[in-house]
């Protein structure tokens, strides 16, 4: 269809990233879109146009994916959403749905059917068992519950829209002549009578809407040896409906031309997430979805596109399980293209999430669209677009591979009305997914056999690129349609190659600053994976400063190619410095690079020296201003804080990292402008100070710059705990003198968790009658980090209703959840979700938990002597007492306590 004629469209309200796995926080189930989907539509709000997919289909209409098989491995998909319900051919748009979570799993007894025409299910009895004998070919009937409290908080678990979250559906399960066969008691009326039968989805995609405004559900029926097992399928997230209506929607609700990049293609929805655990993966499920996807398509000859739109923070890169489990499944299916979303930890450096972090899948980072910035004006043109600040960053890695539109429109429940417009990395994940159907699509109705080497290669070798970018914010940059599939028909054929350093990372990150001329930087070993095998690189530097071998031989197993800083030219500069080395075949560059051998440099600011301070910075709109900060002193206490010069008119985001990438324990997240003062700080204090170089992120907003002062110091006294007090120690060149201040926090008690493989752990503890909130921190081995694909920590109280739910996203994470006690030691339990990334094997694993119940205000506690710390000295310092506070057993009191610009939270008491 021609395209609309340009309109303006309305201001659209923000939304935060949403992570990678589905949104932690449930939207308000509003009754109107954000938007009107005309509206939407119209203002171009599915931002096709970025990769050229309009101008791509209106010159090959056909080639719109139709033919190709889309895998959304992610937390479900609405299949009764407008626009998932048939292709641009008209054939069903969803092909199948299957549960890998178990969350609607649905725990079955064998039961019998009393002779007056009833029917005993979870101590209730329920007519209509008359009808449900007139279908059955067996006399061995099952029964079981349905609920809706261990789904989580209303709306999304209110699975019928009536208010509440507590409602039970009883559920009959028979074999009839076409197989096994659900009944619900869907309006709660107490018969089966009016009850229609609900066959496993492959049948007949049967589903399910319960209430006003409904979940859709499906169910999956499958034979075992103690009879039939019953998954209910529904999406309580919206994440994955939102994913599919961007890789592949046709008429999104129901708006003739509002499509998603491939309106063509099928898909399966592999549901993979717990949503009701805070969306958390579970044991194996990625693996099994995975494989079944594979099956599926092989099956039915269909070319298959697997989308993952989630991921967790690396502590090791390099070494999850699940990169190399994805690794070795591409290498064993190498026509299928994989990917997968990199993380949305950015603008902060070596933040790349696994399973993104795989070699040989596509990684895709985000961009932000011009018309998500500022509506265009009628007949005119939105800004350019920006690369999205949120978009994980390469550093240890050499990721991502591609960056494209990570904001949409795009379809979702109805319960979820209101949250059409999503933004992060797991959107635009989907959207390299469709373009890979495109281009699957078009070779196969050419007859022309490609790889997922081709299509990742095309893309990469078609990118644009964003001017001042280092590869490791953007890749390659965006991909163009178009030219791809011109890479394609040019024949072409695409490399893949595992690029290693020392460390085990397929990049270069170096923190110490000092290069000498002559000085290696690394020695890279190179393998081939997959595709066309190269006899030769020719490498070609893209900065003076690096040199390698202008041309080499490919050996048949790792070929080691050394980096060095090239003789008389000036090292780099403050700040960080990246430097990238393409390695061509030299007989057809054309292809682009087979791959790159990416250095990147980082000079810190050394706060042991002296403290750093920038009176005036102009951050240019949308762009990233990067601080590094060496601190080795473990007992210190970092302060930064950052100024806008105009806050009337100014505003900017602020995010802090700990050394290697992980965004900062104690809330990495600042936004500062008139609302904030004009200055917004972190205090990183002595207990969560990690050594190392730490990363401030300054980021513009898209169309305004700003202006900021910046000042970061690390306190002269550190403060340690020895035998009960504290030690002050002095690593200054001054005299620090002054009292002791300490304030009571409330009281902690610490756990430590012996885990055996798979199954959750709970810890319950006892609410203090004067607690107002509760904080939980989980910490892991970094080593045991990379076994999982996920790790859940959900808070109940006692009605067993969820009061938090916040997976790990690193080995070490924190919550905090209101907890007003209805009575004096009313039960709080934390259980721990892990998810394996193996599908048959869950190792034991060990885990601290701390829990801090914390009054409403601090209780300031009597000031100390005055204490004074020569440069280089030591001093013992008694920590006042806490006074009196009822406490649970176990607990001790926490108190807070500073001296000499350091801050520290210490436990006082036996248990420390």
């Amino acid at each position: 269809a021609p395209a609309p004629a340009p309109a303006p469209a309305p201001t659209v309200p923000e939304p935060a990233p949403t992570g990678e796995g589905p949104p932690r926080v449930a939207a308000d189930g509003g009754a109107k879109p954000v938007l009107p989907p005309t509206v939407a539509y119209v203002a171009g709000l599915m931002p096709l146009s970025t990769t050229g997919v309009g101008e791509f289909l209106r010159a090959h209409p056909a080639y719109d994916g139709r033919g190709v098989l889309i895998a959304i491995l992610d937390s479900g998909i609405d299949a009764g959403a407008p626009g998932l319900v048939v292709t641009s051919t008209g054939a069903p748009k969803v092909l199948d749905l299957r549960d890998f979570s178990g969350e609607g799993r649905v725990a079955l007894v064998p039961v019998e059917p009393a002779g007056d025409g009833r029917v005993m299910v979870g101590g209730r009895l329920l007519r209509g068992a008359g009808r449900i004998a007139r279908l059955a070919t067996s006399g061995r009937w099952y029964a079981g519950t349905f609920r809706e409290l261990p789904l989580g908080r209303p709306p999304a678990a209110d699975l019928n829209g009536n208010g509440t979250n507590t409602d039970e559906y009883p559920v009959i399960v028979v074999r009839a002549t076409d197989g096994w066969a659900a009944f619900l008691d869907s309006n709660l009326d107490g018969s089966f009578e009016d009850e229609m039968p609900l066959h496993d989805y492959r049948q007949g995609r049967e589903t399910l809407a319960l209430g006003t405004e409904p979940i859709t559900l499906a169910a999956n029926l499958e034979e075992s040896d103690r009879g039939p097992v019953l998954d209910l399928y529904f999406d309580t997230s919206g994440h994955g409906t939102h994913v599919a209506g961007i890789a592949a929607g046709f008429n999104l609700y129901d708006v003739q031309g509002f499509h998603g990049v491939a309106p063509g293609a099928q898909l399966i929805g592999l549901k993979i997430a717990n949503n009701a655990r805070g969306g958390v993966t579970v044991h194996g499920s990625m693996v099994r979805a995975m494989e079944y996807a594979a099956r599926f398509a092989q099956r039915r000859g269909l070319p298959l596109v697997l989308n993952l739109s989630f991921g967790v923070g690396n502590e090791r890169e390099g070494r999850a399980v699940i990169d190399s489990i994805v690794n070795a499944f591409i290498a064993a299916h190498p026509s299928v293209v994989f990917a997968i979303s990199a993380g949305n930890d950015g603008p902060g450096l070596s933040t790349v999430g696994f399973p993104g972090s795989a070699d040989l899948a596509i990684t895709v980072g985000a961009t932000y669209p011009g018309v998500f910035a500022r509506p265009p004006e009628p007949g005119g043109t939105p800004p350019a677009d920006r690369l999205g600040f949120w978009s994980a960053r390469g550093g240890e890695l050499l990721k991502p591979d591609v960056v494209v539109p990570g904001i949409a429109f795009s379809t979702v429940p109805r319960w979820n009305l209101g949250e059409e417009v999503k933004l992060g990395t797991s959107m635009a994940a989907p959207h390299v997914s469709g373009l890979a159907a495109c281009l699957l699509s078009a070779m196969a109705q050419e007859g022309r056999r490609v790889s997922g080497a081709d299509i990742a290669q095309a893309l990469a070798a078609s990118a644009r690129r964003f001017t001042g970018a280092t590869v490791l914010d953007q890749g390659a940059g965006v991909p163009q349609l178009t030219a791809a599939y011109e890479w394609l028909v040019a024949g072409h054929q695409g490399s893949r190659y595992l690029v290693r350093t020392a460390s085990g990372a397929s990049a270069a990150f170096r923190h110490s600053g000092a290069l000498s001329e002559g000085d290696t930087l690394e020695v890279f070993r190179v393998s081939h994976a997959a595709g066309l095998r190269a006899a030769q690189y020719l490498l070609r530097p893209l900065v003076p400063w690096l040199s390698a071998p202008d041309l080499l031989p490919a050996a048949p197993g790792v070929t080691e190619i050394p980096v060095v800083r090239r003789p008389g030219r000036a090292p780099p500069g403050p700040g960080v410095q990246v430097g990238t080395i393409l390695a061509f075949n030299p007989n057809d560059t054309l292809a682009g690079p087979l791959f790159r051998l990416v250095t990147a440099v980082i000079v810190a600011h050394d706060l042991d020296d002296r403290p750093f301070a920038e009176p005036r910075r102009v951050v240019p709109a949308g762009g990233v201003q990067r601080y590094f900060f060496q601190v080795d002193r473990p007992d210190a206490t970092l302060e930064a804080a950052v100024t806008l010069a105009d806050s009337t008119r100014e505003r900017a985001l602020l995010k802090l990292y700990e050394p290697g990438g992980r965004p900062f324990r104690g809330g990495a997240e600042r936004t500062v402008g008139e609302d904030d003062g004009g200055t917004a700080r972190f205090v990183v204090r002595s207990e969560d100070l990690v050594p190392g170089v730490y990363e401030l992120d300054v980021v513009a907003r898209p169309l305004e710059p700003v202006t900021v002062a910046v000042r970061v110091e690390r306190s002269p006294v550190g403060l340690a705990v020895t035998a009960g007090d504290l030690e002050a120690t002095n690593h200054g060149s001054a005299t620090a003198r002054g009292p002791l201040r300490a304030s009571l926090l409330g009281a902690q008690a610490t756990f430590a968790v012996d885990a055996q493989g798979a199954p959750a752990e709970s810890l319950v503890v006892r609410v203090p009658a004067w607690a107002a909130s509760a904080e939980v921190e989980v910490r892991l081995p970094p080593e045991q980090w990379d076994w999982f694909t996920d790790f859940g920590v959900t808070v109940f109280d006692s009605a067993g209703h969820q009061v938090g739910h916040e997976p790990l996203n690193y080995a070490v994470g924190r919550q905090s959840v209101d907890v007003e006690s209805p009575g004096p030691g009313a039960p709080l339990v934390v259980e721990l979700f892990p998810a394996f990334a193996w599908a048959d094997r869950a190792p034991p694993w060990q885990a601290l938990v701390s829990v801090r119940f914390l009054l409403r205000e601090p209780r300031p506690l009597s000031e100390g002597p005055d204490v004074s710390v020569v440069p280089g000295g030591r001093v013992r310092v008694p920590l006042p007492s806490p006074g009196s506070l009822p406490l649970p057993h176990g607990f001790v009191p926490l108190v807070q306590a500073s001296l000499g610009g350091a801050v520290r939270r210490v436990t006082v008491g036996a248990g420390r």
